[in-house]
């Protein structure tokens, strides 16, 4: 965890962090703010220049392709990297929905992958100067200003009432959109984050049960992944309970225990054939 590679990201997200990312926060013009997909899915100049800065820094470290969710959006030729022997994923500014209306739950994400499958992960919040970081079989910690420690994701709430944590049914078709969609609703600990990395952070630190999301992105599921499953939470691809791999995009499901991810699977996905 302590490895020269660990230590040179977290550098590197630090200093984007001063540089390019909290001068933006609260101070953003019209002009700097876009959408993308849709009416709700930002995009600032926050993001493009923090994964521009980033990109060939990443390359210096490790020569391999870099796939970061700004450069998709203009190429998705881009994505077809992720099964390359090496290979890193960048999210330059996670929750920027959160960014652009002035909430502090945002942060930035890297993750090294080898053949699909993260190996490495960072989770830096600026705001807080708090990072949380994962290396497979070493796992996964947290650093502050003051301190040092392991990670360790919660015992499982066993009952979906007393469960907490957020999910959406982006990205899958119906019919099986709208019941997810109710389902989601039905449970009562159920919250709007609005930054995968904050969630996933939420969880590995044994805050919150569980995250529910309809499509995967390598930007965004790689470094929580890898994060969750380090601190001892499980986490899946829901429709075949695979291992999470950064070359798929179906639903995918982290709860703190595996009876968790059961239940919450039974819950939410609900038969088959739906």
């Amino acid at each position: 965890m302590n490895s020269p590679l660990a230590d040179a990201v977290a550098t590197l997200l630090r200093e984007v962090g001063e540089k390019t990312i909290l001068p933006r926060f609260g101070a953003l013009a019209d002009s700097d703010i876009e959408t993308k997909s849709g009416p709700t899915d930002f995009v600032t100049v926050a993001d493009r220049e923090a994964e521009q800065w980033l990109t060939p820094r990443l390359r210096r470290l490790v020569d391999c392709p870099v796939i970061g969710e700004e450069a998709c959006a203009e190429n998705p030729a881009i994505r077809d990297a992720v099964a390359a022997p090496r290979a890193w994923t960048v999210d330059p500014l996670d929750g920027t929905s959160n960014f652009v209306k002035g909430n502090g739950r945002f942060c930035s994400m890297i993750a090294l992958l080898e053949y699909g499958v993260p190996v490495a992960s960072w989770i830096w919040v600026p705001l807080t100067e708090t990072l949380y970081m994962a290396t497979a079989g070493d796992g996964a910690m947290l650093v502050t200003p003051a301190s040092r420690k392991k990670l360790q994701a919660g015992q499982g709430a066993m009952d979906l009432a007393k469960m907490a944590g957020g999910g959406n049914a982006l990205g899958i078709s119906e019919p099986r959109r709208s019941h997810v969609r109710d389902a989601l609703r039905q449970l009562p600990g159920r919250t709007f984050p609005g930054s995968s990395g904050i969630l996933g952070a939420d969880i590995a630190s044994g805050k919150q049960h569980f995250l529910f999301h309809g499509s995967c992105t390598p930007w965004d599921h790689a470094p929580v992944d890898l994060l969750c499953r380090e601190a001892g939470a499980h986490a899946a691809m829901v429709p075949d309970a695979a291992p999470f791999s950064a070359d798929r995009n179906e639903p995918f499901l982290i709860t703190t225990t595996p009876d968790d991810w059961q239940r919450v699977r039974a819950h939410v996905w609900g038969d088959a054939d739906k």
